[in-house]
């Protein structure tokens, strides 16, 4: 199947988690997460700090309490849903064989046009998250 001259990737993948090591740390990672609903994390820090994150991207953070959030304080659902307004967006120009392309590879904009792979890895500590 095409999508104008971009073929879509029909590949089905199932996510498996398993314990890693990276960067001298250990984590449970979550092969092909995009197969899963969305999911809300925590991170945890030394000190007053807190993050809340989906596994889609959506954030909120702050120091102390909700009244000093950087990012906006709703709940789980909303974080979730309005992930362009609650999270970081990536966008990329590749240039491959003289054409460059648009690739955002943490939206689900364009899902099936670029072969991917999407893990997730959080340290056992709870305080590391790789996208």
């Amino acid at each position: 199947m095409y999508l104008s001259q971009t073929p879509l990737k029909q590949e089905e993948n199932r996510a498996v988690g398993r314990f890693v090591d990276r960067y001298g740390s250990r984590f449970l990672r979550i092969e092909h997460v995009d197969q899963m609903p969305p999911f809300f994390m925590s991170l945890v820090s030394h000190s007053d700090h807190w993050m809340f994150i989906s596994s889609s991207g959506g954030l909120s953070a702050g120091r102390g309490n909700e009244d000093n959030a950087l990012f906006p304080y709703y709940t789980d659902d909303k974080i979730t849903r309005i992930v362009p307004w609650t999270g970081p967006i990536t966008a990329l120009r590749v240039s491959k064989a003289g054409t460059t392309y648009l690739w955002q590879p943490f939206s689900s904009k364009y899902e099936g046009i670029y072969p991917i792979d999407r893990h997730l890895s959080k340290s056992v500590w709870g305080n590391e998250l790789l996208f």
